[in-house]
């Protein structure tokens, strides 16, 4: 066949989130034109199976907030999985407990706060392999009302991701998986000194670094909604649900990076930070 002949390469690949990196872009292998094909299918079973609907909190209606969001700053958390320390010195009452920032401010900003950094903790790759990570992530975020559902939730949705990307469950491999996702936006529908409701626009890549993969490393775009309760003295996660976008257009200027480029830089940097 002649090369003009060849169909577009996909173009739902992107480099790093937050960063572009530089030197020549290795050209797609040719199991990326099959999967263009099923890709979007996959990522949209991968998006439904992330996207946890609970109970929702018995608490009155929260009256209404403002629509703008307070400032947030950029922290530099310990993203490890099993961490527990004391609290950072430059935010008053903020402890890691199990890699997950808790101990937010009795404010708006501080539920804001809290749902970009719950969002952020169920994004990583620990979280969607490792069922004794999720656990304990979903113990330190969640109100006592909502573990055991929370918990059953994302254990099936988990497994049913893992599935749609090719994952054994029973034999998951979290240095195969590239997940990452940070905050592009936040917004206050409601807000009340018992229970806030925070919408959390992510941009997101998720996929596995092999080319047996059925989904190359894509990127995904979703708006999270997170019901928050004051509970404890601090902001925990009582519902969540998420739909897709907003999501921008793809102007196809650059082809999407290799299975080693995306396996390589996936081992090089870190994390997105947590806020706050």
């Amino acid at each position: 066949m002649a090369r003009d002949d060849l169909p577009p390469a996909p173009r739902r690949g992107t480099r790093l989130l937050g960063g572009d990196a530089e030197g020549p872009v290795a050209t797609p292998k040719s199991w990326w034109r099959g999967a263009a094909i099923a890709g979007v299918g996959f990522a949209l079973l991968v998006l439904l199976a992330v996207a946890v609907n609970m109970t929702k909190p018995d608490d009155p209606a929260p009256a209404p907030g403002s629509t703008s969001p307070p400032d947030i700053a950029l922290g530099t958390p310990d993203h490890g999985a099993g961490v527990r320390s004391g609290g950072d010195p430059r935010t008053s009452g903020r402890q890691l407990v199990d890699g997950v920032p808790v101990g937010y401010p009795h404010t708006e900003a501080g539920a804001v706060q809290a749902a970009v950094n719950y969002q952020v903790a169920r994004s990583s790759a620990a979280y969607f392999v490792d069922p004794a990570t999720r656990h304990r992530v979903i113990d330190a975020m969640v109100t006592v009302e909502s573990r055991e559902t929370l918990t059953r939730n994302e254990d099936v949705g988990m497994a049913q991701a893992l599935f749609s990307l090719g994952i054994d469950s029973g034999n998951a491999d979290g240095d195969t998986l590239v997940a990452r996702a940070a905050p592009l936006g936040t917004r206050i529908d409601s807000y009340s000194e018992q229970v806030a409701t925070v919408e959390v626009w992510m941009a997101g890549l998720i996929g596995v670094t092999d080319e047996r993969a059925p989904l190359p490393v894509s990127a995904s775009w979703s708006t999270y909604t997170l019901t928050l309760q004051w509970q404890n003295d601090d902001w925990k996660l009582a519902a969540i649900s998420s739909a897709a976008g907003p999501t921008p257009l793809d102007t196809g200027s650059a082809v999407p990076s290799s299975v080693a480029e995306f396996r390589s830089a996936d081992e090089a940097f870190d994390a997105p930070p947590f806020v706050g």
